[in-house]
C-alpha cells in the first residue's frame, strides 16, 4: 500500500483525487467484477423467473387438492395443564380471585410478584374427541 502522505515538496492530495488515480489503477479489476456480478445476478433472476412459472401440479395428471383441506386447520388433540405459579411483569399484581384459588389449591398465600393459573384443558375436550371417533 502506498503511503498517504504526500512528499514534503508537493501539495497534499484531495480525496477525490486519490480515488479518481485508485480507479484508474484497477479499472480492469473493477469493470471485471462489475461484469461478473451482472452474470450472476441475471442467472439468478432467470431461475426465479422460471421456477415462478413451473406449477405445483400437472393439470393434466391430477387435479388440485380440494380448497377445504387447504384451508382446513389441523386438529389437535386435547390435554390436560397443570396448574402453575407465574411471575408477573414488574409493577402488576394478581387478583384477589387469582390469591383465593392459590389459598384454596395449597392453604398457602400466593407470592409476591406471581398470578395462579388453575388447571385448565387445552385443545378440542374429549366429548369433541370422542364424537370424532363415533363419527369415523
Amino acid at each position: 500500500m502506498t503511503d498517504p502522505t504526500p512528499p514534503e515538496d508537493s501539495e497534499p492530495t484531495s480525496f477525490a483525487e486519490n480515488a479518481k488515480n485508485w480507479y484508474q489503477k484497477h479499472k480492469t479489476k473493477i469493470r471485471a467484477v462489475g461484469a461478473v456480478t451482472l452474470i450472476a445476478g441475471l442467472g439468478v433472476i432467470a431461475h426465479l423467473a422460471e421456477r415462478s412459472n413451473t406449477k405445483a401440479w400437472d393439470a393434466e395428471d391430477s387435479a388440485p387438492p380440494p380448497t377445504s383441506e387447504l384451508s382446513a386447520t389441523p386438529k389437535r388433540k386435547g390435554h390436560n395443564v397443570p396448574a402453575s405459579v407465574v411471575k408477573l411483569p414488574a409493577g402488576q399484581q394478581a387478583s384477589e380471585q387469582r390469591r383465593a384459588a392459590y389459598r384454596e389449591a395449597t392453604g398457602e398465600d400466593l407470592p409476591a410478584g406471581s398470578t395462579y393459573r388453575s388447571e385448565h384443558r387445552r385443545g378440542a375436550s374429549e366429548e369433541d374427541e370422542t364424537r370424532g371417533d363415533e363419527a369415523a
